[in-house]
């Protein structure tokens, strides 16, 4: 025997409100919707006719909703509404689905939210002597519908009435401006009305032009008219304006660049309207990820919505989209290169992040712009071009940690050092490297540095003997081992050279010590695999050093390597665990109680 599913619509309602839907007065934005969609119909018939849309409130928390659209024949309240998911934008004389907004038939469900009942009149539009119709809906999935003796007008009248919990969303400036913020750039007139109070919803725009539209403006002032409406509209600094148009998804509008660096990590949300009726003012897959630069105000008339209203199918027409906007922002940065330096300036400024990644996905424009980009070396903040000037080889480190280690003694031996450790940079130099192969671009880490510091003889090394073999006991414990070096700066006592693998156990270790029990366990077990030993470089050309190679008392010597260790540890921005900090306590304890020691007993300095 064959079983239909049954819905429990209270339940569905409860789907709807809590989970896809996020504002309370989404079933403005769904009356709306329906209306418009029903004007556009009514079209079909009679391209002449002009639509309109009213809202109409009716004594304490009644609301009607009235446009002049198609309306609905007895057999469409059947079919459309009263079956969850069946939409009226499919039968075969109204075209395409596409051509309308609302393609879900979910959308009057909204209703039930704020409303124990939804009462729909209708006539139709389709036949002369059309009955007129009154549809009642109930949460409990009841319905039924009455022919009225008074004629109605063509097209629908919604009717709620609110439920105690939604009345303050019934009342005439709240409505105001949830219409505004859906339906501000309608093409029809749409007016709010209660008693004697009536105020239109949607801008007057003569030829239903929207309202970034500068077609009518020389090309020289609509910038200014792009940039005074934009800070009008978002309540935001902002640098500049581009157009945007992709005949894929029938996108018009306009991208304005922030006076301001977006966090990297969140995603630019733009205001997308759907055949005029707002979408979603954060939506955030129309643009290619590298455009985080700039926020959106674009119809689009071709693209599908998700159910939910936030954004767009992922389908190829979306991806083709995404592809011609993005052309739009290319060209305009390519011409500001050619022809407006001073304003990229400004744009770089603010926006390199997201000018370098589009250079790791543009030849193009990485030829172009590369030269301009900011980056951290040795000898301070520059640009790539300025570094290509020195005319040396290119040393590249892969993380911060890496190029505050070496920084310092590279510029000392006379090395250029680029920090590759900052977002793009390390992959925009690796780059570089493929693009011009003559450019000499060499990546390195600390350890590369530490093996061409010049070291010492045998007959030195066995003079300092008892000096690497006390270093060597406080040292072993942090897989550390001794070397003696000469190396400029003098002024720098140590280096502490570690790989890339004893670093990562570096931090694992230290992480593992704040842990709770879990995790400890778990970061230990990464941690077990031994590292090869780092190295903590003692600079015989430094004063100290040299006295301290030299000194007799075993004990002093090993405090005083403790204090180096671990401000060499400092110094190259690396974690301290417990064992470095109990180091550095037991060193200059030691040193301070040694110097008492030898001021009590009227000891000269050591040297």
């Amino acid at each position: 025997m064959e079983h239909r599913f049954q819905i429990n619509l209270s339940g569905l309602i409860d789907l709807l409100s809590n989970h896809l839907y996020t504002r309370p007065d989404v079933f403005v934005r769904e009356l709306l919707q329906n209306g418009v969609d029903a004007i556009a119909a009514r079209n079909r018939l009679g391209p002449s006719h002009e639509g309109s849309i009213q809202i109409s409130l009716e004594g304490e928390g009644v609301v009607v909703f009235s446009d002049n659209g198609v309306g609905l024949t007895e057999d469409e309240m059947h079919r459309f509404l009263a079956v969850i998911g069946e939409s009226s934008k499919r039968g075969d004389w109204l075209g395409s689905p596409q051509d309308y907004i609302g393609q879900f038939g979910i959308g009057l469900l909204a209703c039930f939210i704020v409303a124990e009942e939804i009462e729909l009149t209708s006539r139709s539009a389709q036949h002369p002597d059309a009955p007129s119709l009154r549809w009642r809906g109930r949460p409990d999935g009841t319905y039924d519908i009455e022919r009225l003796d008074e004629p109605a007008p063509v097209g629908s009248q919604v009717r709620l009435v609110a439920k105690p919990d939604a009345r303050r969303l019934f009342k005439f400036d709240p409505l105001l401006a949830a219409a505004r913020h859906y339906g501000a750039i309608l093409p029809f007139p749409v007016h709010l009305r209660e008693g004697e109070r009536t105020e239109r919803v949607n801008d007057a725009n003569p030829a239903g032009r929207f309202p970034w539209d500068a077609s009518h403006l020389p090309r020289s002032a609509r910038r200014d008219h792009w940039l005074e409406w934009g800070r009008r509209t978002l309540d935001e600094d902002l640098l500049d304006a581009i157009e945007l148009r992709s005949d894929t998804g029938g996108v018009d509008g306009v991208a304005f660049v922030l006076a301001r660096a977006p966090g990297f990590t969140r995603k630019s949300r733009h205001r997308v309207y759907l055949k005029r009726m707002l979408l979603s003012d954060s939506v955030e897959n129309l643009l290619p990820p590298w455009a985080f630069f700039v926020q959106c105000i674009v119809n689009c008339q071709d693209l599908r919505p998700t159910a939910a209203r936030h954004s767009f199918h992922e389908d190829a027409s979306l991806q083709q989209t995404q592809q011609e906007l993005g052309q739009c922002l290319r060209r305009y940065l390519l011409d500001l290169s050619r022809n407006d330096p001073e304003r990229l300036q400004r744009l770089m400024t603010h926006h390199h992040l997201a000018l370098k990644a589009l250079a790791l996905e543009d030849d193009e424009f990485f030829e172009l712009f590369a030269p301009w980009f900011p980056l951290q070396a040795n000898f301070g903040w520059t640009t790539l071009q300025h570094v290509l000037s020195r005319k040396r080889q290119i040393r590249v480190t892969r993380t911060v940690d890496e190029f505050r280690q070496i920084a310092q003694i590279a510029a000392a031996q006379g090395m250029d050092v680029v920090n590759g450790g900052y977002t793009y940079d390390a992959d925009l130099m690796a780059r570089l490297q493929e693009l011009k192969p003559e450019i000499p671009v060499l990546f390195v880490q600390p350890s590369d540095i530490g093996q061409q510091l010049a070291g010492l003889g045998q007959e030195q090394e066995a003079l300092h003997a008892t000096f690497l073999a006390s270093a060597t006991a406080v040292l072993e414990p942090f897989s550390c081992l001794p070397r003696l070096k000469l190396f400029e700066p003098a002024d720098l006592p140590t280096l502490y050279i570690a790989n890339r693998e004893a670093t990562n156990a570096r931090v694992v270790a230290a992480s593992a010590e704040e842990a709770d029990d879990l995790w400890r366990d778990v970061l230990t077990q990464i941690g077990d695999e031994e590292p090869t030993p780092s190295e903590l470089c003692f600079n015989l050309a430094n004063p100290l050093v040299r006295r301290l190679a030299s000194h007799a008392d075993a004990t002093v010597v090993q405090r005083i390597v403790q204090v180096l260790y671990v401000q060499a540890l400092l110094m190259g921005h690396h974690p301290l665990g417990s064992a470095e900090l109990n180091a550095m306590s037991e060193g200059l304890s030691g040193l301070l109680e040694w110097s008492l020691m030898s001021a009590g007993s009227g000891a000269t300095t050591w040297h």
